[in-house]
Protein backbone atom coordinates (compact mmCIF):
# COMPACT_ATOMS: atom_id res chain seq x y z
CA UNK A 1 0.00 0.00 0.00
CA UNK A 2 1.20 3.47 -0.88
CA UNK A 3 1.80 5.89 2.01
CA UNK A 4 1.97 9.64 2.28
CA UNK A 5 4.13 11.53 4.76
CA UNK A 6 3.38 14.80 6.47
CA UNK A 7 4.43 16.99 9.36
CA UNK A 8 1.68 17.42 11.92
CA UNK A 9 1.40 19.64 14.96
CA UNK A 10 1.32 17.43 18.03
CA UNK A 11 -2.26 18.51 18.80
CA UNK A 12 -3.33 16.87 15.51
CA UNK A 13 -1.58 13.57 16.26
CA UNK A 14 -3.76 10.56 16.98
CA UNK A 15 -3.35 7.12 18.49
CA UNK A 16 -2.46 4.62 15.76
CA UNK A 17 -0.45 7.01 13.56
CA UNK A 18 2.93 5.73 12.39
CA UNK A 19 6.13 7.77 12.70
CA UNK A 20 7.85 8.39 9.36
CA UNK A 21 11.03 9.55 11.12
CA UNK A 22 12.55 8.84 14.51
CA UNK A 23 11.53 11.22 17.28
CA UNK A 24 14.13 12.35 19.79
CA UNK A 25 13.71 14.98 22.50
CA UNK A 26 17.03 16.24 23.88
CA UNK A 27 17.23 18.61 26.84
CA UNK A 28 20.58 19.91 28.14
CA UNK A 29 22.44 17.28 26.14
CA UNK A 30 20.43 14.33 27.49
CA UNK A 31 17.86 12.32 25.59
CA UNK A 32 14.63 12.66 27.54
CA UNK A 33 12.28 10.86 25.18
CA UNK A 34 12.66 8.97 21.90
CA UNK A 35 10.63 6.79 19.55
CA UNK A 36 11.92 4.87 16.52
CA UNK A 37 10.97 5.17 12.87
CA UNK A 38 7.83 3.14 12.20
CA UNK A 39 6.55 3.33 15.79
CA UNK A 40 2.75 3.26 16.06
CA UNK A 41 1.64 5.97 18.49
CA UNK A 42 -0.18 5.13 21.71
CA UNK A 43 -2.06 7.35 24.13
CA UNK A 44 0.93 7.22 26.49
CA UNK A 45 3.25 8.35 23.66
CA UNK A 46 1.01 11.34 22.95
CA UNK A 47 1.01 12.24 26.64
CA UNK A 48 4.82 11.96 26.84
CA UNK A 49 5.20 14.14 23.73
CA UNK A 50 2.98 16.79 25.30
CA UNK A 51 4.91 16.65 28.59
CA UNK A 52 8.21 16.98 26.69
CA UNK A 53 6.86 19.87 24.61
CA UNK A 54 7.15 18.19 21.21
CA UNK A 55 5.67 20.60 18.67
CA UNK A 56 5.61 18.60 15.43
CA UNK A 57 5.95 14.98 14.34
CA UNK A 58 6.51 13.39 10.92
CA UNK A 59 3.97 10.65 10.21
CA UNK A 60 3.17 8.21 7.42
CA UNK A 61 -0.45 7.51 6.57
CA UNK A 62 -2.07 5.32 3.92
CA UNK A 63 -2.48 7.20 0.65
CA UNK A 64 -6.02 6.41 -0.43
CA UNK A 65 -5.88 8.50 -3.62
CA UNK A 66 -6.25 6.78 -6.98
CA UNK A 67 -3.31 6.69 -9.39
CA UNK A 68 -5.09 9.32 -11.47
CA UNK A 69 -5.55 11.61 -8.46
CA UNK A 70 -1.87 11.20 -7.55
CA UNK A 71 -0.88 12.16 -11.12
CA UNK A 72 -3.15 15.25 -11.05
CA UNK A 73 -1.83 16.32 -7.63
CA UNK A 74 1.79 15.77 -8.72
CA UNK A 75 1.29 17.90 -11.83
CA UNK A 76 -0.35 20.67 -9.80
CA UNK A 77 2.50 20.67 -7.28
CA UNK A 78 5.10 20.76 -10.07
CA UNK A 79 3.32 23.75 -11.60
CA UNK A 80 3.28 25.64 -8.29
CA UNK A 81 6.96 24.90 -7.60
CA UNK A 82 7.93 25.93 -11.13
CA UNK A 83 6.05 29.21 -10.59
CA UNK A 84 8.00 29.84 -7.37
CA UNK A 85 11.30 29.18 -9.16
CA UNK A 86 10.38 30.88 -12.46
CA UNK A 87 13.07 33.55 -12.16
CA UNK A 88 15.68 31.22 -10.67
CA UNK A 89 18.67 29.94 -12.63
CA UNK A 90 18.08 26.18 -12.47
CA UNK A 91 21.36 25.63 -14.34
CA UNK A 92 23.08 26.61 -11.07
CA UNK A 93 23.67 23.30 -9.22
CA UNK A 94 22.79 24.78 -5.83
CA UNK A 95 19.53 26.24 -7.09
CA UNK A 96 18.70 23.03 -8.95
CA UNK A 97 19.28 21.02 -5.77
CA UNK A 98 17.01 23.38 -3.82
CA UNK A 99 14.35 23.07 -6.52
CA UNK A 100 14.56 19.25 -6.35
CA UNK A 101 14.26 19.28 -2.56
CA UNK A 102 11.27 21.63 -2.56
CA UNK A 103 9.57 19.56 -5.25
CA UNK A 104 10.18 16.32 -3.33
CA UNK A 105 8.93 17.87 -0.08
CA UNK A 106 5.80 19.26 -1.71
CA UNK A 107 5.01 15.88 -3.34
CA UNK A 108 5.34 13.93 -0.09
Amino acid sequence: MRTRTQYLPIMSAEVGMTLAAPLKVVKHGYTRFSLPLGHVLTQDNLHQMTVNRVEFIFVAAPDLRSDEAVAVDTAAVAGRVLKIFESADLADPTMAALFDQVLAYRNA
